[in-house]
């Protein structure tokens, strides 16, 4: 029986079962709407509201802080509460507080907004992962994660070319416009995690009230390094963006077209990538593999200092082939670590507090692409190759301390 060639895409595409079908509908959703704002959002606040470029460094650093700390909480509500229940709680809670953005006319309002913004979305991770992983087959949970962030990535790279079109229109009804769009995106989402079932809520009644993986040295432990290789996030939206604009004679737009390509990247590999990282042992090794990708792509780029045309652009071209490898392998590691590693009755804490090392990483981003890429140059890249490759080489021991620490799972 021939099955039409849209299907086939479809299911490539989508997890199954159809709660899990629900799930990527709404990531693809709200994905387009965040692509979007996270193109204009910083625009938007300069030229609209009339903040100075300082405030608002000032004000989001305040916001990833109090993110990061509070990340592991949601996950350890989401245990208690239902994954599938916090996880659209904190949807809504995004929604409205992105509207809330409307009513920002100075420093103090910005903060007020931008704290309770960053605070709804760190902590989404860890519901959210429990609940994909709660609907998945045991043999296909990693894909699963996987496939989400493939839909992530096209539903961003749509969502920049949206807002890309609202930044050359530079008005503020588009601006309002945009932000009643990703707000709306939230409440859709939310309500397809709603209308989707629930997965057993590990803990019950009374039992284990207090945080359990911030005692779980080694787990944490590898949550820090993992979550070091998340800069290479930062290193693509604003370390890039610096370096070309400041101190290479190449194409302004090629930093554009960088984040492109990588986001397409990911959508096409990053499913297959992962399939071969699902155990801890073999994610160490993909760590290490990221680390000496990132840090491969920071020695190229330093060797661009000064250069245009041609060589510029194959330089910066081969380093950003190097960043998707890195960014693929950290992805898969970073799951392949994080789950199996993780005590079955506690998905939502554990899974929150993996993505607490990568908020970390990110709340530091700002300030370490400003100084490095942007004031140091060339010996800056030396320095940031350093901080991607020390803590890889470090994740294979870490990763049989964590291994030695805990029953053998199946996936372990």
């Amino acid at each position: 029986m021939m099955i039409p060639r849209d299907r086939r895409v479809i299911d490539a595409l989508l997890p199954r079962p159809w709660p899990l079908r629900r799930m990527a509908c709404g990531t693809l959703v709200s994905a387009v709407g965040n692509g979007a704002w996270f193109t204009t959002w910083a625009v938007f606040l300069t030229r609209s509201v009339g903040l100075s470029p300082a405030q608002v460094g000032v004000g989001m650093t305040i916001a990833a802080v109090l993110g990061a700390l509070l990340t592991p909480v949601f996950g350890w509500l989401g245990d208690r509460a239902g994954a599938r229940e916090t996880f659209a709680a904190q949807l809504m809670a995004q929604g409205a507080v992105g509207l809330a953005f409307l009513a920002v006319h100075g420093m103090a309002s910005f903060i007020v907004v931008a704290a309770l913004s960053q605070i709804a979305a760190s902590g989404t991770g860890g519901p959210r992962n429990a609940l994909a992983l709660g609907l998945s087959e045991p043999a296909r949970k990693l894909e699963v994660l996987s496939r989400l962030r493939a839909i992530s990535h096209i539903g961003w790279a749509l969502g920049a070319l949206l807002g890309g079109a609202v930044i050359t229109v530079d008005a503020r009804p588009v601006y309002v416009a945009l932000l009643v769009l990703n707000a709306g995106t939230y409440f859709v989402y939310a309500a397809l995690v709603r209308s989707g079932p629930g997965v057993p809520t590990p803990v019950g009644g009374g039992r284990r009230r207090r945080l359990r993986v911030v005692r779980d040295v080694p787990y944490m432990s590898l949550a820090g390094m993992t979550g070091t290789l998340a800069l290479c996030w930062a290193m693509l939206s604003s370390g890039l963006p610096l370096w070309v604009a400041l101190h290479t004679r190449a194409p302004q737009a090629l930093s554009a077209v960088v984040v492109v390509v990588s986001s397409l990247g990911i959508a096409a590999f990053q499913t297959r990538v992962s399939r071969g990282v699902t155990m801890p042992v073999r994610a160490a090794r993909a760590a290490l593999g990221s680390g000496l990708a990132l840090a491969g792509a920071c020695l190229l780029l330093a060797l661009t200092a000064g250069l245009g045309g041609l060589p510029a652009i194959a330089l910066i071209l081969s380093a950003a082939a190097l960043h998707l490898t890195g960014e693929l392998l950290f992805v898969a590691s970073s799951w392949g670590l994080s789950v199996p590693l993780m005590p079955p009755d506690a998905p939502s804490e554990y899974q929150g507090a993996f993505a607490t090392g990568e908020s970390l990483a990110l709340m530091l981003a700002p300030a370490l692409m400003t100084t490095l890429v942007a004031d140091w140059g060339r010996p800056g890249w030396v320095v940031l190759a350093l901080i991607f490759l020390i803590p890889a080489l470090a994740i294979t021991p870490a990763t049989k301390w964590a291994l030695r620490t805990r029953p053998a799972s199946p996936l372990a």
